[in-house]
C-alpha cells in the first residue's frame, strides 16, 4: 500500500485546525506535518499539546503568508512517497486513506472529483501527488501571493512537465468549512479575492506562454518581476477592470536549446471587435527580443 504523508498549513486558523486535524489523526496516515506560518494564535504550541505525533514546522521570518512556500516547507520535512496538500479548513470524511491507499497509482495526481461537471473551488486545492513528480517541477511556485492561483499553476506543470495526469478522488470525501473572503485575506496585501484571482490568472497566461513559446526556465526573479509588474497594474482596483493593457520584460530566460533569451510580452483584455462583441484576454509576445550567447 502506497504511504501518504498529510501536509497542511496554518496562520491565522487555529480554530480551523481544532476541528479538522482530529479526524485526519484518526484515520492514522504515514505522516501529519503541520507548517505554523507565523501563526498569532500559536497553532503550532496546540498541536504539540493535543497530537504529539503530528510534526510541527515552524515559520518564523515573513509577516505575511505565502501558501507555496509553506507546502514547500511542509513537503520537505515529510519523507512519504506520496503528498496530501490539505488547507487548515478542510473537513475529511472516515475511509478517505484507506480509498487512496487502494487506489493511488503512478503516473497520476488526484484532486476531488467534479460533482455534475462543476469542480468545488473551495477544495480544489486538495490534491494527493506523487513525491516524484511534485520534487520535478520543484514544487508550488513561491511567487505567488494572495488568495488562489497557485494549485493551477502546479496542476499545469504536473501535467507538463511532470509526467502525470490528473485522476479524481471521491468528492464526498472532502468538504470545506464555510467563511468569508476576509479569512482568506487577512495576512495578504490585496483584500479583494476577485483582484488578486485576476492577477494571478494573468501571471500563469504568462508562465504558459513562454513555455509554449519553448522556455525552459524562468528564473525566480524573474518571475517575481512579472507578477510584481502585473500587481502594480492592478492593485488600486476593488473588482476586475473590465478591460487593460499590460507591457511586461522578461529577462534571463532559458530556451530548450540552453539560450538566454529576454523578451517583450504584451497581455491585454479587450472586446474582439473594437467597440462591440465579447471580452477576451489575451497574450502575445513581441516581436523584439535580445538574444545574449
Amino acid at each position: 500500500m502506497p504511504q501518504v504523508a498529510f501536509v497542511t498549513t496554518c496562520k491565522g486558523r487555529l480554530h480551523h485546525v481544532q476541528q479538522t486535524l482530529p479526524s485526519l489523526v484518526a484515520q492514522a496516515p504515514a505522516e501529519i506535518i503541520l507548517v505554523d506560518y507565523g501563526c498569532p494564535d500559536n497553532t503550532g504550541d496546540w498541536v504539540e499539546q493535543h497530537f504529539p505525533d503530528v510534526k510541527v514546522v515552524r515559520v518564523e521570518d515573513d509577516p505575511g503568508f505565502c501558501l507555496p512556500r509553506a507546502r514547500n516547507i511542509g513537503a520537505a520535512h515529510s519523507s512519504a512517497p506520496w503528498i496530501c496538500f490539505i488547507d487548515a479548513d478542510i473537513q475529511i470524511s472516515e475511509g478517505w486513506l484507506g480509498w487512496l491507499e487502494q487506489n493511488l497509482q503512478d503516473g497520476c495526481f488526484y484532486q476531488a472529483e467534479p460533482v455534475d461537471g462543476v469542480r468545488n473551488p473551495e477544495t480544489f486545492g486538495t490534491v494527493v501527488c506523487p513525491r516524484a513528480a511534485f520534487e520535478a517541477v520543484e514544487g508550488y511556485d513561491e511567487v505567488f501571493r494572495g488568495w488562489g492561483g497557485e494549485d493551477d499553476d502546479l496542476y499545469a506543470r504536473l501535467t507538463h512537465c511532470g509526467g502525470v495526469r490528473a485522476s479524481h478522488y471521491p468528492a464526498h470525501f472532502v468538504a470545506a468549512i464555510s467563511h468569508a473572503d476576509d479569512e482568506r485575506t487577512t495576512f495578504h496585501a490585496i483584500k479583494s479575492v476577485e483582484v488578486q484571482c485576476l492577477i494571478n490568472a494573468c501571471y500563469i497566461k504568462v508562465k504558459n506562454e513562454l513555455r509554449n513559446y519553448g522556455i525552459r526556465d524562468i528564473p525566480f526573479e524573474t518571475r517575481r518581476q512579472l507578477l510584481n509588474c502585473i500587481g502594480d497594474n492592478f492593485k488600486h482596483h476593488k473588482l476586475q477592470p473590465s478591460t487593460f493593457t499590460i507591457r511586461l520584460q522578461a529577462r534571463d530566460l532559458v530556451t530548450r536549446d540552453g539560450q538566454r533569451v529576454n523578451l517583450q510580452l504584451e497581455i491585454a483584455k479587450r472586446r474582439r471587435n473594437g467597440f462591440f462583441g465579447a471580452r477576451k484576454t489575451t497574450i502575445r509576445i513581441l516581436p523584439t527580443r535580445n538574444i545574449h550567447p
